[in-house]
């Protein structure tokens, strides 16, 4: 029984070093031919928006490539927080691996 508390705190350990890891990833993504980029966290949080005003044109343009730039980085910061995920699992013993790989 004692060995189990100690899987589970291991897990537990390993699980924080991984949240840690991912919410310092950044992706960035450029729009608007370079003048719009955007930044999001590994957790899919928006960090920063940089918008060259000399780049402007049509701001309708400039709000859709910021929506688009935004969605594009999220979309790979998801992804990698799935990857990482799964190889979190693979360390796992194969008991805890079965019921924690369902929620992916």
């Amino acid at each position: 029984m004692l060995g189990d508390f100690k899987k589970l705190w291991d897990i537990q350990q390993k699980a924080k070093k991984l949240q840690k890891e991912i919410s310092k990833v950044r992706f960035q993504e450029e729009a608007y031919n370079g003048n719009v980029k955007v930044v999001v966290s590994g957790t899919g949080e928006l960090v920063e928006v940089k918008i060259n005003p000399d780049g402007l044109k049509d701001i309708k343009s400039v709000e859709n490539a910021i929506v688009n730039a935004v969605n594009s980085a999220i979309k790979k910061a998801m992804e990698f927080q799935r990857e990482k995920t799964k190889e979190f699992l693979a360390e796992l013993p194969p008991e805890y691996r079965k019921e924690l790989e369902k929620f992916l």
